[in-house]
């Protein structure tokens, strides 16, 4: 609580700025170039949703990416999307990363640079709606000068999702999640990021959203996870609870 406290000290709400239409944010599978929309999801680990920025050219102090996942017309998300807590997956088949894998390091380079950080990671279910929320938010007190090529791909966050006990059909409590051959849409709801003077700018987006073992989009991505309203001042509220 003491280092969420701290964190959000940092992300004071400025004046929200229009977005800037030169930089946007992309979400691709397993890489940070956009391509194919639809990934056959696999009983592994190798499923993360990688999003990117490109046309940043500004110094940044933080930023934000969330990410909502739905099923569309299906209804809810099945045991194997449910890497919340209490769900059949559990918080520890999923990892919200923050710094850019070996694999894409290379072209696509950590957007908060080499600074010290503090984040905030969450994936939680809505039993409501039916839908699931990643999130992560990421804040460098420093301020980052360097990260800011126009030109450049900077990854901003990545979620992977360990798949290992997911099998079609209905869940066998205690020893799969079933439901993995429902198609769910990953989309992007909200992308900003902080300027030095703590003002939140909205990105653009480029490829707002993917979708899982759905290569027809039945779940009518990205509409079955429309965007929602969420600035800094909800996120502290939420995570000071």
């Amino acid at each position: 609580m003491k280092v969420t406290r701290f964190l959000f000290s940092a992300l004071l709400l400025g004046a929200l700025a229009t977005t800037a239409s030169a930089q946007s944010v992309s979400l691709a599978w397993n890489t940070c170039t956009p391509g194919v929309f639809n990934r056959a999801i696999s009983a592994d680990n190798n499923n993360q949703i990688m999003a990117s920025v490109t046309g940043h050219s500004q110094p940044h102090l933080g930023y934000q990416v969330f990410v909502a996942l739905g099923s569309g017309n299906a209804g809810a998300i099945r045991d194997a999307w449910r890497f919340d807590a209490p769900g059949c997956q559990g918080s520890s088949f999923i990892a919200i990363n923050h710094l850019a894998p070996a694999s894409v390091v290379k072209t696509c380079p950590t957007f908060q640079g080499a600074l010290a950080s503090l984040q905030i990671k969450d994936y939680s279910f809505d039993a409501v709606t039916g839908k699931a929320r990643a999130v992560l938010a990421n804040t460098y007190p420093a301020g980052n000068n360097t990260q800011i090529n126009p030109a450049a791909r900077y990854f901003l966050a990545g979620f992977q999702f360990d798949h290992s006990f997911s099998v079609a059909g209905p869940t066998t409590p205690g020893v799969d999640c079933g439901g993995v051959e429902v198609g769910v849409c990953a989309h992007l709801t909200r992308t900003s990021w902080l300027t030095l003077e703590n003002v939140e700018v909205q990105w653009a987006w480029g490829q707002e959203f993917l979708t899982a073992n759905d290569p027809a989009n039945g779940t009518g991505c990205p509409g079955a996870t429309p965007a929602a309203s969420t600035t800094w001042g909800n996120i502290k509220h939420q995570y000071k609870k």
